[in-house]
């Protein structure tokens, strides 16, 4: 056995370990900036399509979006805030947006008077959704508490839970547990408990992320971290001269 082969074989394979979890770390993970620098248009949301009178207006900065609201109406559940445009990039549409493939959501936001907001992503059902009625839309939300300093809060994309009042006016007897996170067509911030209905309030935001794992790219680095484990052990046999010596008894039962 070459004792420089050997070394030099473990250099190599270090160094293959090495650039492998370089690129595993700085890779695997996926991430969305939704505000600021977004690459999604925004819009003003009330309840004008429900019959509502609430209203609303946003005035987006570089590094602040202000949403000023009154909630007014009597609709049942008046929805009123700012939403992402997920269907779009740049007004160029790009079919459903896929937020399976994130984990966990962060928003930095500040209120006037509520006491929480809703973080809401409206999909598109293939059962119940229908085309140019917005109210079929499947709305998920997420309750998040909120204050009159900034602050960050962060959950799981998981904790998503289609909103109670669109599974009665579906008429489902009960929550079917689906949430269709992979046709997401947008997201909206909007108005959650503690909004004071004629008194006007307001919503500033600092920042909307999510992030989360590339499945895909992880299984591929999965491989080619085996791909190279086998290399490594390959090269110490032939090292150790164990391949050769069965390649050689291989050859001579042929000549028996």
């Amino acid at each position: 056995m070459n004792l420089r082969s050997k070394v030099i074989l473990l250099a190599v394979f270090l160094i293959a370990l090495g650039v492998w979890a370089w690129a595993f770390l700085s890779f695997r993970q996926v991430a969305c900036t939704f505000y600021p620098q977004g690459a999604y248009p925004l819009y003003s949301l009330d309840d004008s399509a429900f019959g509502g009178t609430s209203t609303c207006d946003v005035q987006a900065g570089d590094t602040l979006l202000n949403v000023s609201i009154n909630v007014r109406s009597g609709v049942a559940y008046p929805a009123v805030g700012v939403g992402f445009n997920l269907n779009s990039v740049n007004s160029r549409p790009v079919g459903h947006f896929d937020f399976s493939q994130f984990d966990s959501m962060e928003v930095t936001f500040a209120t006037r008077y509520m006491r929480t907001v809703m973080v809401r992503v409206l999909t598109d059902d293939p059962v119940y959704t229908k085309e140019g009625f917005r109210e079929t839309l499947r709305p998920v939300v997420m309750s998040i508490p909120a204050s009159r300093s900034f602050t960050s809060e962060r959950f799981a994309i998981n904790q998503f839970r289609t909103a109670v009042w669109w599974i009665a006016a579906m008429g489902m007897e009960e929550d079917d547990g689906l949430t269709y996170l992979h046709r997401a067509l947008s997201l909206e911030i909007v108005n959650g408990d503690g909004a004071m209905r004629g008194i006007p309030d307001e919503i500033e935001v600092k920042s909307v992320s999510a992030w989360g794992i590339d499945r895909d790219f992880e299984r591929t680095m999965f491989i080619v971290l085996a791909l190279i484990a086998v290399a490594f052990v390959l090269g110490e046999l032939k090292l150790f001269g164990v391949l050769d010596r069965k390649a050689a008894q291989k050859i001579g039962r042929k000549n028996d």
